[in-house]
């Protein structure tokens, strides 16, 4: 399905048939990291915390303390699609920044990024800083879908199907490997394969509320991926260019570099 065919579902969703509402606050690395601060890592549609284990392993071994969340009805998460919803995300994102108690540093990537970025308006207070890997960055009213559609460098769209009657979106498994990791070695991409589940549909339409006060007051460094098929290039400098930046990177991988570059995205986290 094309994204001229997203549009149609845009407005589909935008009826309510999906529609959730969830209620939401100079540049350069640090050259004074802090592994003291725990991260709380957020993955992407389609993909799962398991994702994430190599990177989490190498920054635990250089001291750092991380909590990759499992997003409902995604890897090994029971949770039925149906209940699956953009505020039990972040719910369930809140509930592990709580648990830890100090400060913490988010980390999103792709569809992570709307997720950390409601958590950072419920608990702005909470947040050292947001990290976006490949990630969408909202600004308030966005939704995923609407984000992916205004992209012309994505090879989504021709990878997409949708089953409006289950509430589910689904990426030809055949194309997975060009859309999300191209760069991968072949046991990585296989993993992803594995992995893949299919996405609940809802949580994309539903629109990210955020505010000036809360997380608009919230550091946010940038980690972009410039071989990426899925959010392209221009598209990730289009939507940091509507917010200040208090870092960035550049890493020349596909949009999963926690698979293909582990060490190098690693290095690059732990420099913020």
């Amino acid at each position: 399905m094309h994204f001229d065919a997203l549009s149609n579902l845009t407005a589909l969703l935008a009826t309510g048939l999906f529609a959730t509402t969830v209620g939401c606050a100079s540049s350069g690395p640090s050259s004074n990291p802090s592994p003291a601060t725990p991260y709380v890592v957020v993955h992407g549609s389609w993909q799962s915390s398991a994702d994430w284990d190599e990177v989490a392993n190498q920054m635990r071994a250089q001291g750092a303390k991380v909590t990759v969340v499992e997003l409902q009805a995604h890897g090994a998460d029971k949770t039925p699609i149906a209940e699956a919803s953009f505020d039990a995300y972040t719910s369930k994102v809140e509930a592990a920044v709580d648990e830890i108690g100090g400060p913490v540093i988010l980390v999103g990537h792709s569809f992570g990024g709307m997720v950390i970025s409601a958590v950072a308006e419920q608990r702005a207070s909470k947040v050292e800083k947001l990290i976006y890997v490949g990630a969408f960055v909202p600004k308030d009213g966005d939704t995923v879908l609407g984000l992916a559609k205004s992209d012309p460098g994505t090879h989504l769209g021709d990878a997409l199907s949708v089953d409006e009657k289950a509430g589910t979106i689904d990426v030809d498994v055949a194309k997975l490997g060009d859309v999300f990791c191209a760069d991968c070695s072949a046991p990585a991409l296989a993993a992803l394969k594995q992995r893949y589940r299919t996405e609940p549909l809802a949580p994309l339409a539903t629109p990210v509320h955020l505010t000036a006060e809360n997380w608009g007051k919230v550091p946010k460094y940038y980690v972009y991926t410039k071989n990426d098929h899925a959010i392209s290039f221009g598209a990730q400098q289009s939507m940091t260019g509507r917010v200040k930046l208090a870092g960035d990177a550049t890493l020349e991988t596909s949009h999963c570099p926690f698979l293909s570059q582990p060490a190098r995205l690693v290095s690059t986290l732990l420099g913020f």
